[in-house]
């Protein structure tokens, strides 16, 4: 399996990676992807993938980290890109967040953000992580502007249309711990009739905590149990499942 959304650099992974990342091998997990929030912390997601064997690195700018980023910060991120090693195997996480952002001028900071980052993944054949809260409408269009951009809807949670229009503007969906829920009928019914092959699992570890485990640090470990549901919700065998998710996280991010 592949967890293509953890924050690995977060705590509590960052007191002993290792030891988590060995845990989250012995349940299956074989890769994961380690999106970055600002350019305060893509020195560290960097350093994860030269530490621990299966692990990538994603380079970006998250809307909720206003207060970090700089003027500046577009030009840095290209330049780290231009620069990237192997295993940084794409743009993110960036997108666009308008509960944070309920305010007209940190909108337009996130939208500009957004822009600079899809030129980049397009400029440098990179997929990219975006994420979207209350921003379904400006963020598919934001997409559409980049013709023959690709890359991944993280923590989807959204209707079967929705998540058709972003699959028809060329991305993948990031399936997670909402699905474990009983009450997210919309997104329960959207994943069992959306097509597997543009389904990808993540955990969006140390966050997004499954059903039953509320109040606790999410961990890599626990993408198996969101294969387990995603499985039942399409009526597939679970290693099917795994493979067909792992066989769309291989070909949207090109692991070395």
């Amino acid at each position: 399996m592949i967890d293509t959304h953890c924050h690995f650099d977060f705590s509590p992974f960052r007191e002993a990676p290792e030891s988590y990342w060995q845990a989250a091998r012995e349940k299956g997990v074989t890769r994961m992807v380690v999106p970055s929030v600002s350019e305060d912390n893509w020195s560290a997601v960097l350093s994860l993938t030269e530490r621990l064997h299966g692990v990538y690195a994603g380079l970006g700018l998250h809307p909720c980290f206003l207060d970090a980023h700089t003027d500046t910060s577009l030009d840095k991120l290209e330049r780290a890109l231009s620069a990237r090693p192997t295993r940084c195997v794409a743009v993110g996480e960036a997108g666009l967040d308008f509960v944070v952002a309920n305010q007209n001028t940190a909108q337009q900071r996130q939208h500009a953000l957004l822009e600079g980052q899809l030129w980049l993944a397009r400029h440098y054949d990179l997929p990219i992580i975006l994420h979207s809260r209350k921003a379904h409408n400006p963020l598919l269009r934001a997409v559409k502007a980049y013709p023959g951009i690709r890359g991944v809807l993280h923590a989807f949670s959204g209707s079967e249309q929705q998540g058709k229009q972003f699959i028809d503007a060329g991305l993948m969906l990031g399936v997670g711990g909402t699905v474990t829920y009983s009450r997210a009928q919309k997104t329960r019914r959207a994943i069992a009739q959306l097509p597997l092959e543009h389904l990808v699992l993540e955990t969006d570890a140390p966050d997004m905590p499954l059903a039953g485990f509320q109040g606790k640090p999410n961990t890599p470990s626990q993408v198996s149990r969101v294969a387990d549901v995603v499985a039942e919700l399409k009526g597939c065998d679970k290693d099917h499942l795994m493979t067909e998710t792992s066989d769309n996280a291989e070909r949207l991010f090109g692991f070395d």
